[in-house]
């Protein structure tokens, strides 16, 4: 019997397998921008994004580490049990990944070849930022409110359209 080619899709039963990693065989290293997984006896991943899977009820518990084509590595369940170097990286990597300003107002906002450079204020001070293709880097969670994400992956939340003054208001619309 052939083995099943990696492109074929998934059944349920192997969809749903979660992995839960040992953190006596998880490294981690910082290269430039991008965090690199080792699993001791196993192999290394180059560019990982770690995930909260509980963000609210359990955020420092049960991280999904993700491979560059956005693939469950597997679950670590408590990084705490790290060695302290891993751990740090660990948090780093968290704190980049949910750090989001709201914006207050937009101060400017300019189309140009398929992209718009913005300039915000926000809770964390003045911005600039661009984003390309508005279709894939704004998403609405609820009704009045939008999380726009820039071309370097970073993203920006407005909490209350309806908050912002008139002019902010006119500016973000005419770019959406």
């Amino acid at each position: 019997m052939n083995p099943p080619s990696p492109d074929a899709p998934l059944s349920l039963v192997e969809a749903s397998r979660i992995v839960l990693l040992d953190p006596a065989k998880v490294r981690f290293s910082q290269h430039g921008a991008s965090l690199r997984l080792t699993l001791e006896g196993d192999c290394c991943h180059r560019q990982v994004t770690v995930l909260r899977a509980f963000p609210w009820s359990s955020p420092e518990r049960y991280l999904s580490l993700m491979d560059g084509a956005d693939k469950e590595i597997g679950v670590l369940v408590d990084p705490d049990s790290l060695p302290p170097e891993d751990g740090e990286l660990l948090r780093d990597a968290l704190r980049r990944r949910y750090f989001v300003p709201r914006v207050t107002r937009i101060l400017a906002a300019r189309e140009r070849f398929g992209t718009v450079d913005w300039e915000f204020e926000t809770d964390r001070g003045i911005r600039r930022l661009t984003t390309r293709n508005l279709g894939e880097s704004v998403h609405r969670p609820n009704p009045g409110r939008i999380l726009l994400t820039d071309v370097d992956g970073n993203r920006y939340d407005i909490p209350d359209l309806e908050g912002l003054d008139g002019r902010s208001q006119q500016l973000l619309l005419q770019h959406l």
